[in-house]
């Protein structure tokens, strides 16, 4: 139950957050009244949002994404690489070592399955 209403406000929030600025930027235009205002509103607004779209990046997006990258590394080298480090080096512990009897067994099926496929191709070419 209070999982949902936080989603519902988490979705609220953020459809307002992304249609905000569109109430905004129309406030300054008025209706064009003929084809050639229309045209010249359009290639006004073409031209303009490159550099909106290249400032919106450089200001507010980069910028956020290297702080969560930054928060994000600080996070690991804090608390968890050694833990995954350690964990790591167990898991390889506990796999890497191999008792001699299971290496001299794979040896000996080994030997014994080449012995037998070298034995039915010699029964193919009889």
């Amino acid at each position: 139950m209070q999982n949902s209403k936080c989603k519902i406000i988490i979705n609220s929030l953020l459809i307002v957050s992304l249609l905000a600025p569109t109430f905004t930027l129309a406030q300054g235009l008025e209706q064009p009244q003929t084809i050639e205002e229309a045209e010249s509103l359009g290639l006004k607004i073409l031209t303009a949002l490159p550099g909106a779209v290249k400032k919106a990046w450089q200001e507010e997006a980069l910028p956020l994404i290297l702080k969560m990258w930054h928060w994000a590394k600080n996070v690991w080298d804090s608390y968890l690489s050694s833990w995954v480090n350690d964990l790591w080096k167990k898991l390889l512990n506990l796999v890497g070592k191999e008792s001699p009897d299971i290496k001299q067994e794979f040896q000996k099926e080994k030997q014994e399955m080449q012995q037998d496929l070298w034995d039915r191709f010699k029964d193919l070419l009889k």
